[in-house]
């Protein structure tokens, strides 16, 4: 992990707001999640819409990592970073025509998840090797705005449909894969079990599946008192099913938060501290425009004072500097905080920089990559 005197010199080279990466731990997690399933044909596709800078895409494909993208954008980025087209998978939410269009013109494989979506394939690609993805109206605990295959959810094809989808694509279309998602920051391993289960289920009706993708959802720390999903009984079970299946198959996974949401961080300048009726305000040069998932999600991010680390701890409500309500964290006991000082926001390189805006014309984060001991600035450009 980068050191937080390491932090404090990047943040003073470089000005703040700005997003530091640890290089290093994302090719460890990676190197992980490729131990845990080694003992069956696996393939692992970053989920790119956690953080598409490509300076981490270049570290990933390094590494052996395929792509998962949701979008035609992702999917130019990650062929021009050098991913091969049969190393993309496409899993729109609800796409027009023109993105399935440009998709197919890639030869990029396409999971769809909407009826409509094959009705479009069946008159104009009929012959098309594709996939489906799932949605098992399986409810999981936590943030439902985070929960992706339960039965109000958007994604995925009801269970209900699947007798429409056979009629409908006999003799044409050929589903070569299957896929689903139990959602992110899922709790147990038990949950993506059950969601996997579903695919398991299904392959009968699916001669020509070739590989499940069964997403992902593996939960990272954001307190210390947090759980992390027992990727090892995970696996058991995994290889335990594909020994019940006649045929071979390979298992496809979609991280993203798991890979690189630990080896972010956010460091941002006090502005200055108010004392209001009933609560201490720090304000800093951040707010939800650069990280949204504390007000979008109730997403808890560890904060730290770089610059008095072993201070008197006090109550703080951490605050953006945005003409809306954009609390960081609340009621947070933080090292003594003084104007000027330099904090640290852990767990932020997944979906932080990648759903910033410039809203109130506030300008993007910089992104610094620390790999191998070297410091370099991979800001994007705006685009």
């Amino acid at each position: 992990m980068i050191s937080s005197s390491d932090l404090l010199n990047i943040s003073q080279k470089f000005g703040t707001p700005i997003y530091v990466y640890d290089g290093n731990l994302i090719q460890q997690k990676f190197k992980n999640l490729q131990k845990h399933f080694q003992d069956f044909p696996h393939v692992i596709h970053y989920a790119m819409k956690a953080n598409e800078n490509p300076e981490i895409l270049k570290i990933l494909k390094k590494n052996g990592a395929k792509i998962d993208a949701v979008s035609t954008g992702e999917i130019q980025r990650a062929l021009d970073i050098g991913f091969h087209p049969e190393d993309i998978i496409f899993t729109p939410s609800f796409p027009d025509f023109d993105e399935i269009d440009f998709a197919i013109a890639q030869n990029i494989h396409l999971h769809a998840g909407e009826l409509y979506i094959l009705d479009y394939l069946l008159k104009n690609y009929p012959k098309l090797s594709i996939g489906l993805r799932i949605n098992p109206a399986y409810s999981i605990e936590g943030n439902q705005k985070i929960a992706t295959a339960h039965q109000n959810s958007k994604f995925g094809i009801p269970l209900t449909d699947l007798d429409i989808i056979l009629q409908k694509i006999k003799g044409k279309l050929r589903v070569e894969s299957l896929h689903i998602h139990t959602g992110s920051d899922v709790k147990t391993w038990e949950d993506l079990a059950y969601s996997a289960d579903v695919l398991f289920d299904l392959l009968p009706k699916f001669p020509d599946v070739k590989y499940l993708d069964l997403g992902s959802g593996f939960k990272v720390k954001y307190q210390k008192n947090d759980n992390s999903i027992d990727l090892n009984a995970y696996a058991h079970f995994i290889k335990s099913r594909l020994n019940d299946i006649p045929r071979n198959l390979t298992i496809h996974f979609e991280p993203g938060k798991y890979l690189v949401s630990e080896a972010g961080y956010l460091l941002v300048k006090v502005n200055g501290l108010k004392q209001g009726y009933q609560k201490k305000f720090a304000g800093v040069n951040s707010g939800f425009h650069h990280l949204i998932r504390p007000m979008y999600y109730d997403a808890y991010h560890e904060i730290v004072n770089l610059s008095n680390p072993n201070g008197k701890l006090e109550t703080y409500d951490i605050v953006g500097q945005l003409c809306e309500e954009d609390t960081l964290a609340y009621d947070r006991q933080i090292s003594e905080i003084k104007p000027q000082d330099i904090l640290a926001i852990k767990n932020a390189g997944a979906y932080g920089f990648s759903m910033s805006s410039h809203y109130n014309l506030h300008a993007k984060p910089k992104e610094i990559l620390v790999l191998d001991n070297q410091i370099k600035d991979i800001s994007q450009t705006c685009l």
